[in-house]
């Protein structure tokens, strides 16, 4: 489900280093569409125009470095990575000696003229690198690669530095590929530090809470695996409020790999993101044949690198087959009329115990077969769907996420189990993408139903509300 920044850059009516410019694109993994796949791009800043090659080899040792780390490892045939050359006037990184921290840097004071200048010193933490010249960043994406999921961005400097926000940045530091990662995952998975970063970054994340109770903390499912548990940061005050899953995680400690509650919001990232099901046949609107076997099949998938993907297809909401890509329906078995193929695609990657979890990410393709008397016709072959119910269980909210290729009528409704329940909370048509938030503090604690009515082919799953 794609999502990228569109921005009226002419509201900002002064940009500094206007003449610099991108000069072009590279691409460093290249797995399928821009449209269908998830999309990293790298930038430099402190780059000058004889320096493009060096930019271009840091981005290919930061790109080569992620894709070794689990999650990163398991599902790097889901990304394609870019390289957008951007020229400054200047080489280097701003460093104005200003942060409390900086005696202890041994960093010397610099302010080259660079495109997005990045600085040290942001917000008064020396290693902090951020961008000063936001617009730029803005303006350099939307004009070279406004589709993209996930943009670094590299500061030429020898220097330990980087972070995490809207864009993550790192140095060339020895350490850099190491810190990118780091910082990806606070980008991407929108995962808190798990030293304690300071009272101004601490709040509920995925991998943060002041909850302590084993039966309620968020990470309960991976208690007491690969050492998880429930410890309270370091350093008094304010920080003996909050708690971490783990204490040897990326996100703690350079050189460690990502604890399972990080690995698993990567994961549950990815999957908000794109569709597996690339491609499926027969994907046109209609179909006419006399011959007695027509196939179906999944032309391309996108599989994590142990493939934990489940297919399941269904007949007429019967099971048919289960395990394979393609199948074949014997129409002289059918009796005239319409009959509904359907296929479902459910990743069951054992670095995911989220409960549910088949029930909430899951993509189809649902065809209808019209038995004639000397023919059969597939009509409105090519509907690929999919949707996400986040969180679940839930206690105020929940949030639904869809994609469908072809305009449908979406109907969603929650029902109680014993009935008494049956209330609508959409009804609108969809086409492309589509989200929203929804209000279920009103629904008492325990077990629910969700329908989904797409043009009459509906499907369920349960929802927890706590």
């Amino acid at each position: 489900m794609k999502h990228f920044i569109l921005l009226a850059l002419a509201i900002f009516s002064t940009l500094k280093n206007l003449s610099a410019q991108a000069i072009g694109l590279d691409t460093l993994v290249l797995n399928g569409s821009a449209d269908k796949y998830i999309n990293i791009v790298f930038m430099g800043d402190g780059y000058t125009a004889s320096e493009q090659d060096k930019f271009i080899t840091d981005a290919e040792k930061m790109t080569n470095y992620l894709f070794s780390q689990s999650p990163w490892s398991d599902y790097k045939n889901y990304f394609n990575v870019f390289a957008i050359k951007v020229v400054s006037n200047e080489s280097g990184t701003k460093h104005p000696n200003t942060a409390s921290d900086c005696s202890s840097s041994n960093v010397p004071v610099s302010d080259p003229d660079t495109y997005f200048s990045l600085t040290f010193d942001y917000n008064g933490i020396h290693r902090l690198v951020a961008p000063k010249n936001y617009p730029n960043v803005v303006k350099v994406l939307s004009e070279n690669f406004p589709k993209y999921d996930q943009a670094i961005i590299v500061a030429n400097s020898p220097y330990y530095g980087g972070s995490g926000g809207d864009f993550a940045t790192a140095t060339t530091h020895t350490s850099s590929s190491d810190v990118a990662a780091h910082e990806i995952g606070h980008s991407f998975a929108k995962l808190s530090d798990e030293y304690y970063a300071g009272d101004g970054y601490a709040y509920e994340k995925v991998n943060m809470t002041q909850e302590t109770d084993p039966a309620k903390v968020k990470w309960k499912n991976w208690l007491g695996f690969n050492e998880i548990g429930i410890y309270q940061h370091c350093c008094g005050g304010n920080s003996a409020k909050w708690y971490k899953p783990s204490q040897k995680c990326k996100m703690q400690a350079l050189g460690k790999e990502f604890c399972n509650v990080c690995r698993e919001a990567t994961i549950e990232k990815i999957h908000a993101l794109v569709n597996p099901i690339v491609s499926y046949s027969p994907a046109t609107s209609v179909i006419s044949t006399e011959d007695s076997l027509i196939t179906f099949h999944l032309d391309k998938l996108m599989k994590p690198l142990s493939n934990s993907l489940q297919i399941d297809w269904t007949l007429d909401n019967q099971p048919f087959y289960t395990g394979t890509d393609s199948v074949q329906i014997n129409q002289s078995t059918l009796a005239a009329g319409k009959h509904t193929l359907v296929v479902t695609v459910v990743d069951t990657n054992l670095l995911q115990r989220i409960n549910n979890h088949s029930s909430i990410h899951f993509s189809t393709v649902t065809w209808t077969i019209d038995k004639k008397t000397t023919s059969t016709q597939v009509l409105s072959a090519a509907n690929k769907i999919s949707w996400s119910v986040t969180p679940n269980p839930a206690t105020s909210f929940i949030r639904l996420e869809t994609e469908s290729e072809d305009l449908v009528l979406l109907e969603v409704n929650i029902s109680s189990l014993d009935g008494k329940l049956n209330k609508r909370i959409l009804k609108q048509n969809i086409k492309g993408t589509f989200s929203d938030t929804f209000d279920v503090s009103s629904l008492q604690p325990g077990l629910y139903i969700l329908t989904f009515d797409m043009n009459g082919q509906k499907f369920t799953q349960k929802l927890v509300i706590q």
